[in-house]
Formats: structure tokens, sequence, C-alpha cells
């Protein structure tokens, strides 16, 4: 009976991880079409909209996988599957339509006005030859010479201007820095009141937002973590090919596909379940909701500082960015978090 239960088990796992992998694939597929979609000029905010709601419901799949609960995992990767159907026919919809108007307005705003300054050019020589061979005008004899230099600069004036659509693509200067903000805001918007010392399954809000400006359509994956005093933090300083991530499990992942030179942000609600051990003078934690998610935080623990007068926790959040050539996500070189005294009553 043991060997069978094991059986059913480990195809159970199977099936689940096949789905959970199965939804992140066409995730993939999604984002790589939306990604192509706004490089040719379209509006993806709608899309993006479905892939993060999509991309909720696979993080909460994947949760569901670590912790063995493999029916669950399956039914929300085939969820997060149905949501992005036909997405990719309407990204490339979009994109076969940004490209047409692109061309239509390089014919227009390029082609034509480079033209049409030409034609100023032209016309404008033509009425000069005109003016010089006719040299009474109504009745009055004029030395058009003279006249010659307001003649050029209204000449040259007129055709900047016809041709300024075309200058404006030409003297473009090209983006120097490609970077991407990440942050945490308090509950009133602000970077100020951010919660510091809490009590155990009391909720408070904070705002994470990201910034893209990567000169592209980002996928970026946060993961969540929770460490103690004396816990390894990830890096944030030099070169952003030397920062080091934190080598503690990542509690949940929190998916965002953010369109270039757009914000991305989510509301965060969390409590934090804890028990004060005073024989050990530490804090054991329980779980961690985020959201109405439950993480489970048994074994971690928080020894009482002596000079600070606390037992802290710090509550952070590392950002990772999927390399479409390694298909794979690396750590982005960026953490933000909040360090969190918990109270002892």
């Amino acid at each position: 009976m043991t060997d069978l239960t094991s059986i059913v088990l480990a195809d159970a796992r199977t099936d689940a991880e096949n789905a959970v992998n199965s939804a992140h694939r066409v995730i993939v597929e999604c984002y790589k079409t939306a990604a192509d979609a706004q490089k040719a000029g379209a509006n993806v905010t709608d899309l993006l909209n479905r892939l993060n709601e999509a991309g909720e419901v696979y993080s909460k799949a994947v949760l569901a996988f670590k912790k063995g609960n493999y029916n669950l995992a399956v039914s929300l990767a085939n969820e997060s599957q149905t949501m992005l159907e036909n997405f990719v026919e309407e990204a490339n919809g979009l994109k076969e339509e940004a490209n047409r108007h692109g061309r239509w307005d390089f014919m227009v705003n390029f082609v034509g006005s480079i033209v049409g300054a030409v034609s100023v050019i032209v016309v404008s020589f033509s009425l000069w030859m005109l003016l010089k061979r006719k040299r009474v005008i109504r009745g009055r004899r004029i030395r058009v010479e003279d006249y010659s230099v307001t003649f050029l600069i209204i000449t040259f004036i007129v055709a900047l201007i016809v041709a300024s659509p075309a200058l404006s693509r030409i003297l473009v200067y090209p983006r120097t820095e490609f970077f991407t903000e990440l942050w945490i805001l308090d509950e009133n918007h602000k970077a100020e009141n951010y919660p510091f010392n809490i009590t155990k399954n009391n909720e408070y809000t904070i705002y994470l937002g990201i910034g893209n400006h990567l000169g592209y359509c980002a996928y970026y994956v946060v993961q969540v973590k929770f460490r103690n005093e004396s816990q390894p933090a990830p890096t944030s300083f030099g070169p952003i090919e030397e920062r080091v991530p934190s080598n503690l499990t990542s509690l949940f992942n929190i998916t965002a596909f953010v369109a270039d030179e757009e914000v991305w942000e989510i509301s965060l609600t969390f409590s934090i379940d804890y028990t004060y051990d005073a024989n050990l003078s530490r804090i054991e934690f329980g779980r961690l909701e985020l959201n109405d998610v439950l993480l489970d935080l048994s074994g971690y623990v928080a020894e009482w500082n002596a000079t600070r007068r606390g037992c802290y926790g710090f509550l952070f959040f590392e950002l990772w960015l999927y390399n479409d050539i390694n298909s794979q996500f690396e750590y982005h070189g960026r953490f933000v978090g909040l360090w969190l005294n918990m109270t002892v009553s």
C-alpha cells in the first residue's frame, strides 16, 4: 500500500511539474510577442495587464507545487494558460498594425517632409530667378539683389519648418543610460511612515514599485525573502554583474511585466505570526501572510538585540530579470526591504 501511495504521489508531482513548466513556457512566449509588439511601436498596456494577471496565478501555482499541493498547482497552472488564450495572435495583430502605421508615418513624416523641404527650395529658387528678370513690380523699379539675404533667410526658415518631422527623427540623441528603479512606499504612498514596530498578526500595507528604463519590455520576478540580523543579505553596490543575491530561499515570487518607460506598482498587505520564547530571549516565527497568501516561516528565529533592545527581522524584495538569451532569470542587482521590530508583550 505504501509503494502504491508513493507511485501515485510521484505521478501527481510529475503532472504538476509538467503543468507548471508548460504554463511558464506559455507565459514566456506571450511575453516575447508582447515585447516584439512594443518594439514595433504598439501600445501593449492591455496585453501586459493580462500577462501580469496570469503571472499572479502562475506564481501561486509555483507556491502550491513547492508546498506539495499538486492538484492545486495543476489547476492554477492551467488557469494561467487559459487566461492567455489568443494572446499571441492579438500581440502579432498589434505588431502588424504598428508596422503598417510606422511605414505610413515614415512616408508622410520623413519622406514627405524631405520632399516638401526640397520643393520649398526649388520653388523659392524659381521665384527668385523670375523676380530677377522682372525689374519692375507694380510700377516700381526694384533691385532684387538688395533683398537676397532676407529671401534666403525666409526660404531657410520655411524649409526648416517643413523638414522638422524628418529632422526630429535624425537629431534625437541616443539613450545612454539603461536601468531599473525599485522602491517601497508606505500605506499613504509616501517614503515616510514605514512599518517598523509591529505586533503579531496585525496587518500592514506598503507599495512595491518598479520603473523600467531598460529600452525594452521587461519580464521581472521579485523574490520575497525574510532574514534575521545574522543571515546573509544581498548586495546592491558596485558593478551590477558583480552583485550577489541572498542565498536564502525565496518564500514567494511576484511576477511583473513592465513596458519600456512605464511603471508597475502593487499594494502589499502583510502580517507576521510569531511567538516570544522568554527562556531563549528570541522570537520564533510561524508564518508570513502576504496579500492573503500564507508563507511558511517555521525555523526562522530572531535573537534579542540588547543594544537595539528588540528582535529584528528583515522583509526584503530582490529583483530578478529574465534574460532572453539564456532563457533564465538573473539577479538584477537591486533589492528593497523593511527592518521590522517584533514587539514583545
